[in-house]
């Protein structure tokens, strides 16, 4: 019996090691990206650079005669691991609709790509561009109906507010019907004004979130920007 339970945990070391190596071998083989590219996912995230931050919005949608309302905080933010992205977090990962996902560019076809998990655990993906007015509009198609599902994303009044609309488009034809509105203010922000906000030491963007290094304060605008000050503070300090 002893020498059994030792061959098995042999056994799932050995496979451990295995699946270790392959992943290993996956990542290092992963195609890497070209400086090119990587410049123009960056440069196209930039364009909006306003989405990053703290909101606090108030969703509306219609049940019948009703209207239904909901509070939910919302969190974008940069992730500096890998290919550049944005991530993008809804109540705390207990949204209404969506918890949470990832936007970001393919330049081969010039259009963001914004993968959205939903409360009940699928992942829909959202392909668009960024309109002349700014912000976002992205649509999916879903592949059984047909339905065409719109998602428009913008901020307004200078930053300090943001819009998201949802709408459906049954078997993808005729006008467009709201599915659910989310609007609401930065965290922080309001529209009496005041001061300007500094700018994120690592981004360039509005910041209300304080680092220091060597004595000295700066600020970053998102979780993500933090985690990158602290990982090199002496390179964005210059």
């Amino acid at each position: 019996m002893l020498l059994r339970m030792t061959a098995l945990a042999a056994l799932a070391a050995g496979m451990i090691g295995l699946t270790g190596a392959v992943a290993a071998q996956d990542a290092k083989d992963a195609p890497k990206l070209k400086p090119e590219d990587e410049a123009k996912i960056k440069k196209a995230l930039g364009e909006v650079q306003e989405f990053i931050g703290l909101w606090n919005l108030e969703g509306t949608q219609k049940d019948g005669a009703k209207t239904v309302a909901w509070k939910e905080k919302v969190t974008w933010g940069w992730n500096f691991k890998g290919e550049p992205s944005i991530t993008v977090d809804f109540g705390e990962g207990k949204g209404k609709h969506f918890t949470g996902g990832v936007l970001k560019y393919d330049p081969a076809k010039k259009k963001y790509l914004l993968a959205l998990n939903t409360a009940d655990k699928k992942e829909e993906v959202f392909e668009g561009t960024v309109p002349p007015a700014g912000g976002l509009k992205l649509e999916r198609k879903d592949a059984k109906t047909g339905d065409v599902y719109l998602l428009t994303l913008g901020t307004l009044a200078e930053g300090i507010r943001f819009q998201v609309k949802y709408e459906k488009k049954e078997g993808g034809k005729g006008l467009a019907s709201s599915v659910f509105a989310m609007n609401g203010n930065k965290d922080g922000e309001s529209f009496a004004g005041g001061a300007k906000k500094p700018e994120c030491i690592v981004s360039g963007g509005a910041a209300n979130m304080a680092v220091s290094y060597n004595g000295k304060t700066y600020y970053v605008c998102c979780t993500g920007c933090r985690d990158e000050f602290n990982a090199n503070p002496k390179k964005y300090a210059k």
